[in-house]
């Protein structure tokens, strides 16, 4: 073979598995006049329309005055796709091509073309396709291009009209005949596809396969559009011609949702082919080439094309559907990300496949699956075939459903033949299965369902359907895993069910105020009402063996998620459920406030009372009904009757009652008690909210009632409606809700904690706030094994002044080189951080155990004070804030954050480094003094172990050290400073202007300066010996110029002096600190101190609950020590009471407290006994308390239990 005819054929190879659409490109060229280069051509088409089914070396092809007649042979691995059913068919079939020159000759052509067809075998399903030449002599018609070019078709499709030619078709049994129509360069040929259908005895054009040659539209499926419920179908083509975009409507309702299907062939080339456009791995997602596939990468380039089509706003769509067929049959190891490619035995078993194409789908939706969320794609279907020698190989389906942006479903199928109905159905290849289980592989698409509708509708509201939140409960719990460093649970493969979420319903169908709620398993979308809620047991990285939280979200598909009486009366019974079992109440608001509605059946036949009925215009009296409707809806009104002297019977409405509850007042009825219920679930147990879409009215009120509060950056929180407000102002004021509750507003003043971009986020947030919080209020922290070591030094130093987040979660030197701060790597989560910027407040972990922190920022802050819309003078304005000040906006900042943190059980930090309370006019008309005094009231009420720390660098001065002082909670406030910190009333400036005035300076001056001292005694002796005034003049010049000379440097060694008053060593030595703890070693004293304070702790509570609260904590605590000494001296330890690994180690040995804590108890008991016999009715009701103890006892006890008894009573 020759080098040039080797170049043709590798390049005729290279067309027929190029990736781009050169289908187009080769049909102009069929009218090529150098007759060889036309052959390649049309063989290039045919090969690469029936790869990989053709028969090799099948094509025979013959030139004709009329033009070219081709002939081959394709396998039976063709799917038939007359109307929309397909069967897998035996034997080889043969395929045809005319290629006219003019219509003139096509029945000659075709009659040809037939007639050299009798030497293949006669099988009923082949296929034919005429190719028209756009040939200038028939160029003359008039009209544009399309208009020839559909006149030239209608003109074939007429020839094949005729009974005649359609019968020597049929007879050869040529059952789909493909028509394609030649155009001017640079524009696509008309395509057509005429089946022939026995019931009608002649060739119809089937519309869907329009546009698409027969043997592609077999491999995209195209039957399965042909939804139910829609009547018309639009086809367009993708800019780069390789995606079929299909939009289905329904034009007698305009409403119903529009369906998009994508549907598109994935060619991979071999390596060097010369029509590649882009790079294998070039994705254009800037993702590491060894994290993806052979496979990924392909199906991966090809979304990205599509995602590119949508995001151009080629497309509208409600809802989309992306369909590949992967022509190539793929090894195993093609599935491998390419960091992995190395490995040589990859498992030829369906388990090995399912866990490749599942790691593949996850990894693609990772990459794009928000993008495709975003622009309404809800499926995605792969179809393949493996080529391997086990099990695995055969034709499989990767169904991947997009729940929400980081959220998603994936279904694995195979193609497996019903033996009764010949047809191939899907078969779920995992052991649980998918929806499509057993489902025909060409059935039509399925009208969308209930909970489609509602995934679309939710994502209208751009939030996520609220059934769907425990899927992303699950996913970023699974992420959560991932991150964490510590061992992950057993078993836990993507399938690894990290959430097991029970809805809770109204325990009664028709359920109110008071009905009960109960668990219950029902699937997704059977919701009456408004709201929805289910108990999550959760695997978390801190309770690996479950927690629970009870989430409530509002519907925002019912009646816009709005609140009426029985939404009212769930979410209270579901706060009240929460409160009762001490459980995190986790609130999803996406709401439009109270519910509004007006008596419909009122509204259909009220009549009116005109003043003048012959002149309705001079207005009107009253509005009544009928007799006939009063009778009908009397209980919907509250009428009276009026006779007309016509005898005519009006009833005149006085008030609208309406059939339907909630329709005005009984909605705002509810809302009081929800809201009344949310702010005792605050006190009572942890409540978070998150604002997942917009919420309004009382759902806004929940949103700060609830107080911790999550808010999406697109999400606002609002009282009424912007165009509510511009009605009310007279004028267009505001011209978004975003403007009046967006994160700008709320994340500035003090409503939202944290802001996330997505609902993923804000989930993964909600996890992670709980990570700190106990499994059930009041229960034991969730302290997990320390990541960071506990007795790690501090490497942060602070050189001038501290840096409040770097002192808390380390910081990157210069070098990139990371230096820990006090608390454990990555633990601090920050939250208020855009509001009140002069505090830093938030949650870390020491050691692996959970506290609160909150610690001061030392640089001027700017705060952002936005205009207001509804004054036209008004403008934005930005103030500097100082740091080391306490504020009206920071010091509420710090008692909210004390609030907090104590109702979540954790113990607190106080990185305390101000200087003092601002206290202006305007600090104090903006209430500086009720901020302060909330520190004071929200500390002296703490609950948990305090530490005030100053920090190196640090100052704590005045008014900021009396609000924060140990005395003010004695038994849970400890404090400590560093020994470079500084503490006193005053600054030493201020101080040495009240307490070393001038005339105090020159004493000092006069007493320490040799000169001064010369000078003065000098002067006394001019004074006293008779001196002249001139020498006694010059003598107290010279005291006046040296005491000026030494003023500054003097004025310097008093600051000084203050400045020693202001030591931790002096702190230390008049016992208003604890300890002086160096910078280095306070992490590592602290988490030994914070161990020791918790276990005092819960021994303390303990025994609190033994004998009764009013034994207070400092009692608890001296038995403690007693107990604590007592045992010491037993064991012969010398570790003293100030021991802290001593003390914890004793107390993580309950032997050595468990007598003591026995005997409290039998005397708590003796004592509630003895105080029986004080009162004759407590006697006699102690019997009946007797039996009821005896009733509620375990056989097994309850006979031991008598047994004592009978010993006591001898």
């Amino acid at each position: 073979m020759h080098k040039g005819e080797m170049t043709i054929k590798d390049s005729m190879e290279d067309l027929v598995s190029a990736p781009l659409p050169v289908e187009d490109a080769l049909i102009s060229l069929f009218d090529y006049s150098d007759p060889t280069v036309q052959q390649k051509v049309i063989v290039t088409y045919i090969s690469r329309l029936y790869q990989p089914h053709l028969v090799k070396d099948s094509i025979q092809m013959k030139f004709k005055e009329s033009g070219a007649i081709v002939f081959w042979e394709f396998s039976e691995g063709h799917v038939d796709t007359r109307n929309g059913q397909g069967a897998i068919l035996g034997g080889k079939r043969w395929g045809a091509m005319v290629v006219l020159r003019s219509l003139e000759s096509a029945s000659t052509a075709i009659m040809a073309a037939l007639k050299d067809s009798v030497q293949y075998n006669n099988s009923e399903v082949n296929t034919m396709h005429i190719v028209l030449l756009n040939a200038e002599t028939e160029s003359n018609i008039s009209g544009t291009s399309d208009d020839q070019a559909q006149h030239r078709m209608e003109k074939l499709t007429k020839i094949l009209k005729d009974s005649s030619v359609a019968s020597d078709l049929q007879a050869a049994g040529l059952k789909v005949i493909s028509c394609i129509v030649q155009r001017d360069a640079g524009r696509m040929p008309m395509r057509h596809t005429f089946l022939w259908f026995d019931e009608k005895n002649c060739y119809e054009e089937e519309h869907i396969l329009r546009h698409v040659e027969p043997p592609l539209s077999a491999l995209l499926e195209l039957g399965k559009l042909k939804v139910k419920g829609y009547n018309e179908m639009k086809y367009t083509p993708s800019r780069d011609r390789q995606w079929h975009i299909y939009t289905l409507r329904n034009t007698e309702n305009p409403k119903m949702l529009h369906r998009v299907f994508f549907r598109t062939i994935v060619r991979q080339p071999n390596a060097g082919n010369k029509f590649t456009s882009a790079q294998v791995s070039d994705t254009g997602l800037g993702c590491p080439e060894e994290s993806l596939s052979f496979t990924s990468n392909s199906i991966l380039r090809s979304l990205m094309t599509a995602i590119e089509e949508l995001e151009l706003h080629a497309i509208r769509t409600g809802h989309s559907h992306m369909f590949l067929c992967i022509l190539k049959e793929q090894k195993l190891l093609d599935l491998v990300p390419f960091s992995g490619s190395t490995i040589v035995d990859v498992g030829q078993d369906e388990a090995t496949a399912c866990s490749l194409l599942r790691s593949m789908a996850l990894k693609i939706h990772e990459l794009v699956g928000a993008r495709m969320h975003h622009l309404s794609v809800c499926q995605w279907e792969v179809k393949l075939k493996l080529d391997c020698d086990g099990p695995a190989s055969g034709t499989w389906r990767v169904v991947t459903t997009n729940v929400t942006s980081h959220t998603c479903t994936i279904d694995i199928y195979r193609e497996v033949e019903d033996t009764e109905s010949q047809k191939l159905l899907y078969h779920s290849a995992t052991s649980s299965a998918g929806p499509m289980h057993g489902v025909a592989l060409n059935n039509p698409y399925q009208p969308l369902s209930v909970i489609d509708l509602k995934r679309c509708s939710a994502r209208n509201n751009r939030t996520t359907y609220c059934y769907d939140f425990p899927l992303a409960f699950e996913t970023a719990l699974q992420k959560s895993w991932q991150s964490n460093c510590s061992s992950v649970p057993e078993g836990s493969e993507n399938s690894k069910s990290y959430v097991k979420s029970t809805e809770l319903v109204f325990a009664e169908k028709h359920g109110s105020w008071g009905t009960p709620i109960i668990p219950m398993e029902r699937p997704a979308g059977l919701n009456d009402i408004g709201m929805v809620a289910w108990i999550l047991e959760m695997s978390t990285p801190e309770f690996p063996n479950g927690r629970q939280i009870i989430v409530v979200a509002n519907d925002i598909t019912f009646r816009a998620g709005s609140f009426g009486p029985r939404e009212d009366a769930f979410f209270e019974a579901v706060t009240n459920l929460a409160c009762e079992r001490k459980l995190p109440l986790i609130y999803l608001a996406a709401n439009s406030g109270a519910r509004i509605g007006i008596a419909d059946e009122v509204k259909s036949c009220f009549r009116v009372g005109w003043s003048d009925e012959r002149s309705p215009e001079r207005g009107f009296q009253y509005i009544y009904l009928t007799e006939e409707d009063y009778a009908r809806i009397s209980s919907s009104v509250i009428a009276h009757k009026l006779q007309l002297d016509n005898g005519e019977i009006r009833w005149i409405i006085d008030s609208v009652v309406g059939k339907e509850d909630g329709l005005g007042v009984e909605n705002i009825h509810g809302s009081a008690a929800i809201a009344s219920a949310y702010s005792r679930a605050y006190e009572e147990t942890f409540t978070l909210t998150f604002v997942t879409g917009r919420t309004v009215g009382i759902g806004a009120y929940l949103a700060r009632l609830g107080i911790r509060c999550i808010q999406r950056l697109d999400q606002p929180i609002i009282l009424t409606g912007f165009s509510a407000l511009n009605k009310l102002l007279g004028r267009e004021v505001y011209s978004s809700h975003m403007q009046l509750g967006g994160p700008k507003i709320m994340a500035t003043n003090g409503v939202v904690h944290l802001t996330v971009s997505d609902d993923l986020e804000g989930v993964s947030n909600i996890l992670r706030w709980l990570s700190y919080v106990p499994a059930n209020i009041g229960g034991p922290l969730p302290i997990t094994k320390p990541l960071d070591p506990p007795d790690r030094p501090v490497a942060y130093i602070p050189e001038n002044t501290c840096d409040p987040r770097a002192a808390i979660r380390g910081v990157d030197d210069s070098q990139g080189k990371w230096l820990g701060g006090m608390f454990d790597k990555d633990s601090f989560v920050e939250t208020f951080e855009g509001w009140a910027k002069t505090v830093v407040t938030g949650r870390a972990k020491l050691g692996g155990i959970p506290v609160g922190v909150i610690a001061v920022e030392t640089q001027t802050m700017m705060q952002l004070i936005p205009a207001d819309p509804g004054q036209l003078d008004s403008h934005e304005r930005s103030v500097p804030r100082a740091g080391q000040v306490w504020f009206p906006d920071s010091a509420t900042k710090t008692a909210q954050a004390l609030l907090d943190f104590n109702r979540e059980g954790l113990p607190l930090f106080i990185l305390a480094n101000w200087r003092g309370f601002s206290g202006g006019q305007r600090d104090l008309f903006e209430g500086i003094l009720q901020a302060g005094s909330a520190i004071v009231e929200n500390l002296r009420t703490y609950n948990q172990p305090a530490f005030v720390y100053i920090p190196m660098a640090g100052e704590l001065r005045g008014g900021a050290w009396v609000v924060i002082d140990s005395k003010i909670n004695p038994d849970r406030i400890e404090c400590y400073a560093e020994r470079t910190a500084k503490g006193n009333v005053l600054e030493p400036q201020g101080l040495i202007e009240i307490k070393f005035r001038s005339e105090e300076l020159q004493d000092c001056m006069g007493r320490l300066d040799p000169e001064l001292i010369n000078l003065k005694a000098k002067l006394q002796d001019a004074k006293h010996g008779n001196g002249s005034l001139p020498d006694i003049e010059s003598l107290q010049k010279s005291i006046e110029a040296r005491t000026k000379q030494l003023l500054p440097l003097y004025t310097q060694i008093a600051v000084r002096f203050a400045e020693l008053h202001d030591t931790s060593l002096r702190m230390a030595a008049k016992g208003v600190i604890k300890k002086v703890v160096d910078w280095e070693e306070s992490r590592s004293f602290f988490y030994k101190r914070l161990r020791r304070r918790i276990s005092e702790d819960l021994l303390a509570k303990e025994i609190r609950r033994i004998i009764g609260d009013n034994f207070t904590h400092q009692s608890a605590m001296e038995l403690i020590n007693e107990w604590y000494l007592a045992s010491q001296a037993t064991t012969g330890s010398t570790a003293g009471w100030d021991d802290d690994d001593a003390f914890v180690a004793w107390k993580d040995s309950p032997e050595n407290y468990k007598g003591y804590i026995q005997e409290l108890r039998a005397q708590k008991v003796s004592q509630s006994l003895s105080d029986l016999a004080d009162s004759s009715s407590d006697l006699q009701a102690f019997s009946q308390g007797l039996s009821t103890l005896l009733d509620k006892m375990d056989p097994s006890q309850r006979v031991k239990f008598v047994q004592e008894v009978k010993k006591v009573l001898g």
